[in-house]
């Protein structure tokens, strides 16, 4: 801003106010712990005015200034240490829920991601509706348990889902489990948890966590592909997700010709499959065959890439994505499936992105559903427009 000047509490407007406040934790939240002068180098206010902008986001409890034992080696300096402050990442927390169709799994964070607490309990894809969402809750209050809070603490949930989701949070339509079709995930949990609630599909949410802390970082245009026993795609249009008039963007795998519901069947068709194995080993142990040189677990792995393909040059063709990020299960056999599919979409494609595997393992869902929570909660509390004003950490209404 250039601002020289002083000015103080009660000199200027509360929305002016309210803007330099916000920048202060968002330069806290983006660089970690940070001197005075430096803080006012990144958000180009005075010193006084970071000075009196930072004692009272402390007084406030959304900053802590660090102490010379947390600060170590690095605040020893010759003379007076410089203050330095830190976001209070703890002042709140959040919860991220995937539900699908074999485990729930619940993660609870601080307000920067860090995980507090995490829970998972494992599921049949035959659960009624309602044992699910009972096991889903069950879930969430074990890992809040396990963060120190129950679930009415809680400042915002996400819940992420297979399953088309329209924007209040029901499912529209659902091929992966019987009768969740026309569940109000929504209004479930907001009955049962004392903090607002908002669902995604489960394919988007992982698309968030790969844009968050995956490959996706710092992309602007991106097609995730959520692969294993099923498919799901989440699709980044300039940095933000698309999800379009109803909820239901990205859905290509309900066109037969993009061939994903015929590419599980690959797998789930190979022979010395156990039969009592579960459903998310299957494409394990068929990659794994093929690792080690199998002939039949080769065709089978080289048949599902080349069905996977058709949907994502699809999606390639449509959108024109920076990166193409293949994630889920699929995701660990990358050195068997990432030079095949690069080809596969060679042929066909006018412009190659980079494609790549996720790094990102088993909690990538319930990460994106931590990442819907924590973009609900900067919207509410941390944007210059948002709708409640600024308080203590303390006076949040949860």
């Amino acid at each position: 801003m250039g601002e020289t000047g002083a000015s103080w509490p009660g000199q200027e407007p509360v929305l002016l106010r309210r803007i330099r406040l916000l920048s202060v934790i968002e330069a806290l939240r983006e660089a970690g712990p940070t001197p005075l002068t430096v803080l006012a180098t990144q958000t180009g206010l005075s010193r006084p005015i970071i000075q009196s902008l930072a004692d009272e986001l402390v007084e406030m409890g959304w900053l802590s200034a660090l102490t010379p034992e947390e600060l170590g080696a690095s605040g020893r300096t010759v003379g007076r240490p410089a203050r330095r402050f830190r976001f209070h990442a703890e002042a709140g927390l959040v919860a991220g829920l995937d539900i699908g169709a074999h485990a729930v799994t619940g993660l609870v964070t601080d307000l920067d991601g860090a995980v507090r607490g995490r829970a998972r309990l494992s599921i049949s894809p035959a659960t009624a509706p309602a044992e699910r969402l009972d096991l889903a809750h069950a879930a969430l209050t074990e890992a809040c348990a396990a963060a120190g809070t129950e679930p009415t603490r809680l400042w915002q949930l996400g819940v992420a889902s297979t399953g088309v989701i329209d924007h209040d949070g029901r499912v529209m339509l659902s091929v992966a489990l019987p009768g969740w079709t026309g569940v109000d995930i929504a209004g479930t949990f907001a009955a049962k948890v004392g903090c607002p609630v908002i669902v995604e599909n489960d394919g988007r949410a992982a698309a968030l966590a790969e844009q968050w802390r995956g490959m996706g970082r710092g992309v602007e245009d991106m097609v995730y592909v959520h692969a294993g026993l099923r498919t799901g795609t989440g699709i980044i249009v300039g940095g933000r997700m698309l999800r379009g008039h109803s909820g239901a963007a990205g859905e290509i795998g309900a066109l037969p010709a993009a061939g994903w519901a015929e590419a599980p069947m690959h797998l789930l068709h190979f022979p010395g499959i156990e039969p009592d194995a579960r459903p998310e080993q299957i494409a394990e142990f068929v990659f794994s065959r093929a690792r080690a040189g199998d002939e039949g677990a080769l065709a089978a792995t080289q048949r599902y890439i080349r069905a996977l393909s058709g949907g994502i040059a699809a999606l390639v063709l449509t959108f024109d994505p920076e990166l193409v990020v293949v994630g889920g299960g699929i995701s660990r056999s990358a050195d068997l499936f990432l030079g095949q599919l690069v080809a596969e979409l060679e042929r066909v494609c006018v412009r190659m992105p980079k494609v790549v595997a996720s790094p990102l393992d088993a909690e990538w869902v319930a990460l994106g559903a931590v990442r819907v929570a924590l973009d609900a909660v900067q919207q509410r509390y941390f944007s210059a427009t948002a709708p409640d004003p600024l308080a203590r950490p303390g006076q949040i209404p949860v």
